[in-house]
């Protein structure tokens, strides 16, 4: 029947969906990306006098994080000992992010 064809549809639907939010934006083992959350953040970041850091806060899931996701760490490598480059999962380090105004 057409109400069964559209449930199934609907769970391949949200199936998919749920497997693209899972999957993490970035590899921090293999990127000059530093991980930044809740525990780290004030100690490398804010406590660093001596060098100069450029941090994004995203999500998983967020379309435009996904497409900036690429060049952003493209420019962590290239200027890797020259600028320090984070990233904070906004939905993990969420205290963090609130502090800086991201919701």
């Amino acid at each position: 029947t057409t109400s069964a064809t559209m449930q199934k549809y609907m769970r391949l639907l949200l199936a998919l969906a749920a497997a693209v939010a899972a999957e993490p934006l970035y590899d921090f083992s293999s990127s000059a990306l530093v991980e930044l959350t809740d525990d780290n953040f004030e100690t490398l970041v804010v406590g660093d006098a001596t060098s100069l850091w450029v941090v994004e806060f995203y999500a998983d899931w967020c379309g435009h994080c996904k497409q900036f996701a690429p060049g952003f760490a493209k420019a962590a490598g290239n200027l890797k000992g020259i600028v320090k480059f984070g990233a904070v999962n906004a939905e993990k380090a969420s205290k963090t992010a609130s502090l800086y105004g991201v919701n």
